[in-house]
Order: structure tokens, then C-alpha cells, then sequence
């Protein structure tokens, strides 16, 4: 049974929770988008010194409890059980919208595409890269990286939903990270979920974030015409998105 919503609308839901304690009574959802945490900030930097040292953003990272220090392989085997449970909550042909990036393990790169080929339940259909315009590497000899991935999967057993004049978007998306959102590190921009959800929906369609954080989705969602679940671990980010959702009418 799952727990009562954190915040509750017409349009969007919010649950207080590990994801894959409440999606299982999840039902009908047509598309996802979401952006879990990368495994690759926290206190892997918060000891560090040089560059590392007093940066702002990494405190930032730390004091809002998005640290997240798995071993690679328990980091894998959590996505996978994710995904699992969110192709439980779809429709057949529902569209899953997984942004992640490439990350290093001692000076290797470790592919988001090697991890989302794992994923039960679903078929891979097309790779987009998210163009951010800028980047960090702290000191890391190289050149910055500027780029994630957003992986488009369709769940077996029906057709996808596809709005044709979508197609204008091509496959880079080049689009700025948002600001403006406080209390959350890592924040993606509007843009990128809206055009997700306008692509593969129709108004009135369940959206669904798993790892909402501020509600980024769900405001796309809402301001899109479509409902929206959202669950997050961090009452603080809830916090910080049921005010964001709750102000005024669909823009």
C-alpha cells in the first residue's frame, strides 16, 4: 500500500519514498522522465584537496544530501531494479526518458549506454545528446566535458505514441542546465522534459519522474496539459518542488 501523497492536485501527485517501494501501485503511465544520480559526487570529493577544495558547488552537492557513494556494481544492479519496477508502472509502448553521463572510473570512462542496455523491459530506440554549453573538470587533464545522454526506450507490447512535428528537434539538443531553482545542485533545464513529454504524449497522459528532485518534470508535465507522478527520497526536495507546482494555474 502505498504511503499518502506528500502533495496532491488535480494534476500532480508527490510521494515521500524510495521509488521502488511506490511503483508498484503505480498504474498507466505513458511516459517517464527522469534523471537519476550519477554516482559520482558526495564526499568522492569532499575530502579532496587542490581545486577541490572550498568549491562552492561541491558543498552545495553535500549539504543537500545528493552524495551518492555506491560501488559501481551495486550502483548497476540499483538502476536495473529501477527500470524493472518502472516498466511495472507503464502502459505497453510507454516511453522511458533515462538522462545520465559518461563517468570515470580510475581515469576509464564508463558509457550511460552500457548501463541502459541492462535495463529489463525495455528496447532501446534512440540515443540524443544533451549539448549543455558548458561544463567542470576540476584539474582533471582533460578536455570538459559539455555533454550528457538521454537514452528514448519503448516498452514492448504496443505502439509508441510519436507526434511527428517533434521530429524537428533533431538529436543534439543544445540547451543551457536551469538556474534559479534553489536547493537543488543539479537541476536540468524545462526544456528538456517538455520536449520528451510533447513527443510521446497526448494531453491528459500520466507522467511519471522517479527521482522528481525539484519537480522539473512535473512542471513540464503540468504546463504540457498531462498529470504527473513524482517520487523522491529527499523531503527537502519535495519541498522545494510542491511549491514550484503549486503556483497558479498551467502556465
Amino acid at each position: 500500500m502505498t504511503a499518502a501523497p506528500y502533495y496532491s492536485d488535480e494534476w500532480v501527485t508527490l510521494y515521500h519514498g524510495d521509488c521502488r517501494e511506490v511503483l508498484p501501485s503505480i498504474t498507466g503511465v505513458a511516459c517517464v522522465v527522469t534523471s537519476p544520480p550519477y554516482n559520482t559526487l558526495g564526499s568522492r570529493h569532499n575530502d579532496r584537496g587542490g581545486m577541490h577544495a572550498g568549491n562552492k558547488w561541491t558543498a552545495k552537492v553535500v549539504e543537500s544530501g545528493y552524495a551518492d557513494d555506491m560501488s559501481e556494481a551495486e550502483y548497476v544492479a540499483w538502476q536495473r531494479s529501477v527500470a524493472a519496477a518502472i516498466a511495472g508502472a507503464c502502459v505497453p509502448g510507454a516511453s522511458f526518458f533515462y538522462n545520465h553521463k559518461i563517468r570515470y572510473r580510475d581515469k576509464v570512462p564508463v558509457h550511460p549506454i552500457d548501463l541502459v542496455r541492462q535495463f529489463d523491459g525495455w528496447q532501446l530506440r534512440q540515443e540524443v545528446v544533451w549539448a549543455r554549453g558548458g561544463g567542470m573538470a576540476l584539474n582533471a587533464r582533460m578536455f570538459c566535458p559539455s555533454d550528457e545522454r538521454i537514452y528514448w526506450m519503448v516498452k514492448p507490447g504496443g505502439d509508441h505514441k510519436w507526434n511527428q512535428t517533434s521530429a524537428g528537434e533533431m538529436s543534439v539538443w543544445r540547451m543551457t542546465p536551469e538556474t534559479g531553482i534553489d536547493g537543488h545542485p543539479c537541476p536540468y533545464p524545462t526544456q528538456l522534459p517538455t520536449r520528451c513529454i510533447a513527443a510521446t504524449t497526448d494531453p491528459g497522459d500520466l507522467v511519471l519522474d522517479p527521482f522528481v528532485g525539484s519537480g522539473t518534470t512535473a512542471r513540464a508535465a503540468l504546463d504540457l496539459g498531462r498529470r504527473c507522478i513524482g517520487i523522491d527520497k529527499s523531503e527537502a526536495y519535495l519541498e522545494i518542488a510542491a511549491k514550484r507546482l503549486a503556483q497558479g494555474v498551467r502556465d
